[in-house]
């Protein structure tokens, strides 16, 4: 009941920020209007924000209305409630949507592996530890859950209590007052725990280790909407590499923007939080097959899909990379990265 409770709220939430962006269309009217949700708070969303100062957006003929919701589960949920069409997120979302009949799909991979962490209290000191420990996901069928169920796979550990915290700020909050004992995080907040004394159980160096392909981050788009509206969403990965280049190539800027809208003010942790916006986005944001082939894989064997109906659905049903094809194709990609 709560998780409906929640679900409906974002509902709510995106379909009012519908209403009230509509004056401002009729001011714009040469501009394409998109509702944007996306997730999570962190540097893996930056590019969008990036666009959003920077208004790429409106120079590619878009009018963007960004709202950040948290969770892909969520997110998959309220776009095929008809709030929104396209979306920021990557992962075992878009799976479990394309196999329970949906039609949303991946069109752009920014992250195309683990950039996930678990972080502890600093007296756990090994993977043993967390039997019978509290640990702190966004929510169930997120990247999160993906990352926290491999390492218990792949580690044979038993009893672990899984809590779902909404987000990376709940979990942050909840791991600093002690209802929890670790959580899987992001960047900045990994960092920022590791900064504040817990400890990297398991790094995204560990998880890639582990043989499991993953993508966490990119933009997904309602099949039926982009097969209609081709050009939109080209434009839209369009936005999103000329802002992730900019925000590859000025690291004052970056710096700015992270400490305003993430609320990072450390140098030290500013300058760690630019080197991972360097160093984590791809060039050209083509979805691997092989990594979404991967990922089902997992995702089978720990039990978040049904193993037959992923054995019986080919690969390509859960992406499209003829959008960023075409961004190659025009050269647009190789003029951005010169």
């Amino acid at each position: 009941m709560i998780e409906i409770r929640f679900l409906t709220k974002t509902v709510r939430r995106i379909a009012c920020l519908l209403l009230l962006s509509t004056p401002a269309l009729a001011l714009s009217q040469e501009l394409t209007r998109l509702t944007f949700p996306y997730g999570p708070l962190g540097l893996n969303s930056l590019p969008w924000v990036a666009a959003k100062e920077l208004r790429l957006f409106e120079k590619n003929g878009l009018n963007v209305e960004m709202v950040y919701v948290g969770a892909s589960a969520v997110i998959v949920q309220s776009m095929l409630s008809g709030a929104a069409d396209v979306a920021g997120f990557g992962g075992p979302a878009v799976v479990t949507n394309v196999l329970r009949g949906g039609d949303i799909i991946q069109v752009a991979a920014m992250a195309p592996y683990f950039t996930q962490s678990l972080l502890v209290r600093s007296d756990l000191r090994d993977l043993r530890s967390l039997q019978g420990k509290k640990i702190g996901i966004t929510r169930l069928g997120s990247v999160t859950d993906f990352a926290l169920r491999t390492i218990i796979e792949r580690h044979n550990i038993k009893d672990v209590n899984v809590l779902q915290m909404g987000g990376f700020p709940e979990a942050v909050a909840g791991l600093s007052r002690g209802v929890i004992d670790g959580a899987v995080l992001s960047p900045p907040h990994n960092f920022r725990m590791l900064k504040e004394g817990f400890r990297e159980l398991v790094s995204p160096k560990d998880l890639r280790g582990m043989g499991s392909g993953f993508l966490t981050q990119g933009i997904v788009a309602r099949k039926s909407f982009a097969a209609v509206h081709r050009d939109t969403v080209v434009r839209l990965i369009k936005t999103t590499v000329e802002a992730t280049k900019h925000a590859v190539a000025n690291e004052e800027f970056s710096k700015r923007l992270i400490s305003k809208y993430l609320g990072v003010n450390d140098a030290d942790l500013l300058r760690q939080s630019y080197l991972y916006v360097s160093e984590t986005f791809v060039r050209e944001p083509f979805v691997p097959e092989s990594t979404m082939q991967s990922m089902v894989q997992r995702m089978a064997q720990v039990n978040m899909i049904d193993a037959k109906s992923a054995q019986s659905t080919p690969t390509s049903a859960y992406f499209d990379n003829s959008y960023v094809a075409e961004l190659k194709q025009s050269g647009f990609l190789d003029s951005v990265w010169k």
